[in-house]
């Protein structure tokens, strides 16, 4: 798996960014960014919905190339996530509680 990278917008775009509904506060990352799993998809990758706000989840994901748009030196591409995994990484256990040195 490739580099994790930050996607958190710099401030200038926080402030700039078009959003397709009014936030409560500035976006610090892109709206097409977010994921929303609701019962069904929560099921099906085996993952409650105990988890807090601020958890931290691994997400493993294959998508499909759905469109490529390439206007006026602007580039976009859409995926459709198609397979996922997701860990909960905030409930597993540390190197300390593992028994691990």
């Amino acid at each position: 798996m490739g580099k994790l990278q930050n996607m958190e917008m710099s401030d200038d775009r926080q402030l700039d960014h078009p959003m397709p509904f009014d936030m409560p506060e500035r976006a610090r990352f892109p709206y097409g960014l977010r994921l929303c799993l609701c019962d069904e998809e929560l099921t099906k990758l085996g993952l409650d919905a105990d988890c807090d706000e601020g958890d931290y989840l691994d997400i493993r994901a294959f998508a499909t190339v759905i469109s490529v748009h390439k206007e006026n030196g602007a580039n976009r591409v859409e995926l459709q996530i198609e397979k996922m995994s997701v860990e909960n990484e905030s409930t597993e256990p540390t190197d300390d509680e593992a028994g691990e040195d």
